[in-house]
């Protein structure tokens, strides 16, 4: 009997805490029911109410941008101008959807093989959430913190002449680097294509250099496992996925 009921609490403990994991992700629209020029806005930042240890990301509004929020610091980025891009920090913008994460304390894990694409990315972040307890069916947060050997990523911009930027036959810019420092920011969905990650992919990523003068959306990578540390949220403080 004894043993029995060490067991049916054990059963209790690992379901609570898979559905508080779960409960710490939020979305807010969706990439497959923006218009093509993204002219409606989903949610305005400020009006979170949560914003500490908060995690997101999510395109600027009308297109005009990326926006990633790393442990509550908003940062926005626009590429008006061939070759150049421009950063900066408000909670005062929009945006046509949204994903988001408050996540105070991470796990560690090292890599078990070395990243050479994107799609390596959510091989590796599944085999290791799935080797240490994670519930891959439930949606999470991730971060990778450390040195990228190659990387391109883009920015959008806006699709309509009659916003800010726009320059013709130019929805994105590519930006390339070498030997970049910072950290990559990601959620992971098996039940979100189309919501938060692309209609062929389960993880959504952006990245931040360290000295917070880029950020864009990752679209290549090559770097040895060696250079990078996968986080995952602490299930014992992540808290049914609202939308």
């Amino acid at each position: 009997m004894k043993k029995n009921t060490i067991y049916i609490i054990a059963l209790l403990v690992s379901a609570l805490s898979n559905n508080l994991f779960a409960q710490q992700l939020t979305t807010t629209g969706a990439m497959n029911t923006m218009d093509k020029t993204g002219f409606a806005p989903q949610i305005w930042l400020d009006t979170i109410n949560n914003k500490s240890h908060l995690y997101a990301l999510e395109p600027y509004e009308k297109l005009q941008g990326e926006i990633t929020i790393v442990d509550g610091k908003p940062f926005f980025v626009t590429a008006y101008i061939e070759g150049k891009s421009k950063i900066g920090q408000s909670w005062d913008i929009k945006s046509p959807f949204f994903v988001s994460a408050n996540v105070t304390n991470w796990k560690a894990f090292e890599l078990t093989d070395d990243i050479s694409s994107v799609s390596d990315i959510q091989t590796i972040v599944a085999d290791i959430a799935k080797a240490n307890g994670y519930d891959t069916n439930t949606p999470f947060p991730f971060k990778l913190e450390g040195l990228l050997e190659q990387a391109t990523f883009h920015i959008v911009t806006p699709r309509s002449n009659d916003i800010t930027g726009y320059r013709e036959n130019v929805n994105q810019q590519l930006f390339p680097f070498d030997n970049i420092k910072g950290q990559i920011i990601g959620f992971y969905s098996e039940n979100h294509q189309g919501i938060f990650t692309g209609s062929k992919s389960f993880i959504h990523v952006h990245f931040l250099k360290n000295d917070q003068t880029f950020m864009g959306h990752l679209d290549k990578i090559k770097t040895s496992k060696s250079n990078l540390t996968l986080y995952l949220p602490s299930k014992s403080t992540s808290s049914t996925i609202r939308e």
